[in-house]
């Protein structure tokens, strides 16, 4: 999306003073304000799978069905730890009581995610054939490669903004002397959805990963002077 906005400035602008009294940005001199935003994107290929997984049991005392997730949990934490570049974690734990029939039902969910999309989806079809009910999986970035997308992202919009400035100065017979103002919004990335929940005892899901759009705004204010 491209924005641009001119604004002539007097010769004889507001003084320093009342200017900045109104809280106005100041400058001083006669020119030209140019308004103008770019957006621009970059892909990368996604470099971590997690997967979201829940455990969920029924009993007739509460002792009993939270004791019942526990052991289930134990054991999934234990299995999902043994594996080599996937790290395990809990999620959510609620206990509740449902009528007709009288029972206690209790669920807590399991984390999991690694570089590895084959492993992860090896253990996940293990903990599905031992009662856990797959949620979700996702594709996504880890920190360091997602912060170098955003890092990226933005530096070729600010470069797109120095361009068009440039040439749009030309085109009017003018230059750039200075950029008075810049803002940045880099977007942040989102984990990719590939899969909805899954009946417990499914055998391992398939999953096939997108490519990762990271997106960067940038909007600045660019004083031009006649040549």
């Amino acid at each position: 999306m491209r924005r641009i906005l001119l604004t002539s400035l007097l010769a004889v602008a507001l003084p320093a003073r009342m200017a900045a009294a109104q809280g106005l940005p100041v400058f001083p001199g006669p020119g030209t304000l140019l308004r103008l935003s770019e957006t621009t994107q970059v892909t990368r290929v996604p470099d971590e799978v997690s997967a979201t997984l829940r455990y969920e049991a029924r009993e007739t005392t509460p002792a009993g069905v939270q004791a019942a997730v526990n052991r289930a949990m134990a054991a999934a934490l234990e299995t999902a730890r043994g594996v080599q570049g996937v790290v395990a974690s809990t999620g959510a734990y609620g206990t509740w009581r449902q009528e007709d029939p009288a029972r206690w039902v209790a669920s807590q969910s399991l984390n999991l995610r690694g570089a590895s999309q084959a492993a992860l989806l090896d253990i996940v079809g293990t903990l599905q054939s031992r009662g856990l009910a797959l949620a979700g999986i996702h594709h996504g970035l880890t920190r360091d490669a997602a912060r170098g997308a955003r890092q990226e992202a933005a530096g070729l919009a600010l470069e797109a903004l120095r361009r068009r400035a440039e040439v749009l100065a030309a085109g009017i017979g003018m230059r750039v002397e200075r950029i008075a103002e810049i803002n940045l919004e880099a977007g942040d990335d989102s984990p990719r959805p590939m899969m909805a929940a899954m009946a417990r005892g499914a055998p391992a899901p398939v999953a096939a990963a997108e490519d990762i759009v990271v997106s960067a705004s940038a909007q600045a204010v660019v004083v031009l002077v006649p040549n």
